[in-house]
C-alpha cells in the first residue's frame, strides 16, 4: 500500500509541477500539458525570487511540503534510507521536465525540495531515536521489575 501511495503522490507532484497553468489547475482543476520540444535551458539558472508575492511564497511552501511528504512515504518513515536520495533525484527531474512543458524549472526549487526531503530525514531520525530510546527504557524497566520480583 505504501508503494501505491508513493506512486500516486509522485504523480500528483508531477501534475502540479508540469501542468502548463498552475492557477487554472488550482482554481478550476484543469490539467493541461503542452509539450515544448525546444526548452530554454537557461530557465534553470534564473534567480527570480519574488518574496513579496504571496502566490510565489505559497508555491515554494508547496514544493517543500510536497517533497517532505514524498520522502516520508517513499522511505516508509525512514526505513529505506536510499529513498531520500531517490526523492532528491525526482525533485531534480521534475524541474528539468518542467522546461519541456512550458514551465520554468529552477535550480533553487530543487534546493527547496531537497530541504523538505532533508527535514523528512531528520524527522525520521528523531522519531526512530525517540521510539528506540522508549523501547530500551521499557525493556530496562521490565528487566528491573523481574529482578526485583526474584529477590523478594
Amino acid at each position: 500500500m505504501r508503494i501505491v501511495l508513493t506512486v500516486i503522490w509522485a504523480i500528483v507532484l508531477f501534475i502540479f509541477t508540469c501542468s502548463v497553468n498552475f492557477n487554472l489547475l488550482i482554481q478550476y482543476h484543469i490539467i493541461d500539458f503542452h509539450l515544448n520540444p525546444h526548452p530554454d535551458w537557461s530557465e534553470l539558472l534564473k534567480l527570480d525570487f519574488q518574496w513579496s508575492s504571496n502566490d510565489w511564497v505559497l508555491r515554494k511552501i508547496g514544493h517543500f511540503i510536497g517533497f517532505f511528504v514524498l520522502a516520508l512515504l517513499a522511505s516508509n518513515f525512514g526505513k529505506y534510507k536510499s529513498a531520500f536520495y531517490w526523492c532528491t533525484i525526482y525533485a531534480a527531474l521534475t524541474e528539468i521536465l518542467q522546461l519541456f512543458f512550458f514551465r520554468g524549472g529552477r535550480i533553487y526549487d530543487v534546493i527547496n525540495d531537497a530541504f523538505g526531503i532533508f527535514l523528512a530525514y531528520l524527522f525520521c531520525l528523531t522519531l526512530f531515536n525517540h521510539s528506540s530510546r522508549r523501547k530500551r527504557n521499557f525493556a530496562h524497566e521490565i528487566s528491573s521489575f523481574s529482578n526485583q520480583s526474584k529477590h523478594k
